[in-house]
């Protein structure tokens, strides 16, 4: 096993995931500091990473309800072969997961 640098070790464990993860939990003291300085749990508990029902979908979560890579879901948008979008702004696609059920459901087919 190699040693890593200290500094460079500091570095690694700031870093965020490079496609919108979080970074790495920090230690146990720490996170206590933050959650005693936090506005409150009400605060906290509308800010869920799951969508609700009737929300639209990013293409990260439309594509991991797929179980597609982000990706490839952009290149079939991009070749017109994917599930129906919304473009929201110029820049922000979203999908209807009614949309992607119905897109699942038309690919559906039996062996025969």
């Amino acid at each position: 096993m190699t040693k890593r640098s200290g500094a460079r070790a500091k570095d690694e464990e700031k870093q965020a995931d490079l496609f919108g993860g979080a970074p790495p939990l920090a230690s146990k003291k720490s996170r206590a500091a933050k959650a005693a300085r936090a506005a409150g749990p009400a605060l906290r508990a509308n800010q869920s990473s799951q969508p609700t029902p009737d929300a639209l979908l990013n293409v990260r979560q439309a594509a991991a309800r797929l179980g597609l890579s982000k990706s490839t879901l952009d290149k079939m948008r991009g070749a017109g072969r994917g599930p129906r979008f919304v473009k929201s702004t110029d820049r922000a696609i979203r999908y209807d997961p009614v949309d992607l059920d119905r897109w699942i459901n038309a690919r559906r087919s039996t062996s025969e």
